[in-house]
């Protein structure tokens, strides 16, 4: 008799994948900590005070309202979009794979330059913190910045929610030292009274709208990232549009409440010229006015932990980025990897990790307060640009697939998206014809940016054209998971 054939099945076990228990408020903490709260609040905030006046607040309240109606669209699209390729998912399933893959590419740019720009912005502070505030060694900024980049390079590489919780304290501890300051100059309010005049219809100056506007929403960036987390959150369906619209009210309400509070501080006759006098320090002059020296000291230490939540929440999106172009083979299949126990993206953080690096040591040489400025300011432009490509690709994708998708209401797919695409072009095209300002005023590297943004963006469509051509199942995979 023959002897009985065994038959060895052979099981292949499925590739670890992203893992996370994030709920909505660590993941709005999680990407509110890009914003930097406290660093906007020190930096930006008096700016818009300069420009704005007293009117200053509306400005943030307008940049409010247009993003909430950005997030009408975005957030429905996560509903049929399973992908956490955010910008890159949602412009691929609009607008083409073609410029979904460009997308991709500028998002990573605009993001990374932000992210160099804080960590450069991190060794300055840090300086100042260590040599004048504790009296230590007085080192290079270099070696702060390359320090962050091992400890964010650390945890990027562990679980996300531990990241996730780190960000949740020290987002809890930079905005409480502001909510401070709010309650002080409320209960004792300032030298001219507790004025609503910020609040009156036309306190905003038109004929300077335009760039009020243009810096309150750039305080705002990060708050999209939300869908870049949805293999990592709980219950993604529910818990992206929660932490989307918890962090543009949250974001909106505090810089409106702070932005009123400082000009009472100064009173509404002098805020503004207390702005353009010293606008790096108008903040911290009235923190030390209203709360004694502790309050600047606290500052001092609470800028620096700003700086680090801000560039550990830039690492974390930018690595899913990667990730997901590495799982669509767009870009090398090794930065999709995922590790088997900590569900993260660590190749994709690692590579970060070294970019980040030499970034610092290529710019040591440098005077890092420019440095940081024009790179936080160029950086905003792209990801101004895809947020109008995105909101586009809404009404797009909800107008091809109306007759098969019932649960949409117009408001959600034209009217809401129609107004955000309306108030985010005029935001590109100020950010446009004010791009020399973003970028520090030096006209040749504002030209040498836009050269650097739009041929990243540029490649992005020739290398999705090629594949397209020559490896059109790379092609396909563009945008992964979308709805048929």
């Amino acid at each position: 008799m023959p002897e009985p054939t065994t038959t060895t099945a052979t099981i292949t076990a499925d590739p670890p994948q992203l893992r996370g228990q994030m709920g909505p408020i660590e993941l709005a903490l999680t990407v509110v900590a890009f914003a930097a709260p406290l660093a906007s609040v020190v930096g930006v905030l008096p700016l818009v005070i300069q420009f704005g006046g007293v009117g200053a607040p509306l400005a943030f309240a307008a940049a409010t309202l247009m993003l909430l109606l950005f997030s009408v669209g975005y957030t429905v699209m996560s509903r049929y979009l399973p992908n956490p390729g955010a910008f890159y998912a949602y412009i691929s399933a609009g607008v083409g794979q073609t410029f979904g893959l460009a997308a991709s590419f500028m998002a990573i740019l605009g993001y990374l330059m932000i992210g160099l720009g804080i960590t450069i912005f991190f060794g300055i502070v840090a300086v100042d913190l260590v040599a004048n505030t504790l009296h230590g060694p007085a080192l290079p900024w270099s070696v702060y910045s390359l320090l962050l980049v091992v400890i964010v390079g650390i945890l990027g590489y562990l679980r996300i929610d531990l990241s996730a919780k780190v960000l949740s304290f020290v987002m809890v501890l930079e905005i409480g030292i502001v909510l401070i300051f709010d309650a002080l100059v409320g209960r004792q309010g300032g030298p001219e009274g507790l004025s609503t005049a910020s609040f009156h219809w036309g306190a905003l100056d038109s004929s300077v709208v335009g760039v009020c506007v243009l810096f309150a929403v750039i305080t705002f960036l990060g708050f999209e990232a939300t869908a870049i987390f949805r293999e990592e959150s709980r219950d993604p369906r529910k818990t992206i549009p929660r932490a989307t619209y918890l962090s543009v009210c949250f974001i909106g309400a505090f810089y409106v409440l702070t932005t009123w509070l400082l000009i009472i501080a100064y009173g509404d006759s002098k805020a503004q010229a207390a702005a353009a006098a010293n606008p790096t320090g108008m903040f911290t002059s009235a923190m030390v006015t209203y709360a004694g020296h502790w309050g600047g000291d606290a500052l001092s230490v609470l800028v620096v932990s700003s700086a680090f939540a801000a560039v550990l929440s830039c690492q974390n999106i930018i690595a899913r980025y990667c990730h997901s172009l590495g799982v669509d083979e767009a870009l090398p299949a090794f930065l999709g990897h995922v590790h088997p126990k900590h569900g993260s993206p660590y190749v994709a953080s690692l590579f970060l990790s070294a970019v980040l690096a030499i970034g610092v040591l290529v710019f040591s040489g440098s005077d890092p307060n420019v440095t940081y400025a024009w790179m936080a300011g160029a950086g905003g432009f792209p990801l101004l640009f895809l947020m109008l490509l995105t909101s586009i690709s809404v009404i797009v994708f909800f107008s091809k697939k109306r007759k098969d998708i019932r649960d949409v209401s117009v408001w959600q797919a034209f009217v809401a998206p129609v107004l955000a695409t309306i108030g985010l072009a005029v935001a590109v095209y100020l950010a446009a014809t004010n791009f020399v300002d973003l970028t520090g005023g030096n006209v040749k590297t504002a030209i040498i940016l836009q050269i650097v943004i739009w041929a990243i963006f540029v490649s992005g469509v020739l290398l999705a054209l090629f594949y397209k051509a020559k490896r059109p199942n790379i092609y396909a995979r563009i945008g992964r998971q979308l709805l048929n």
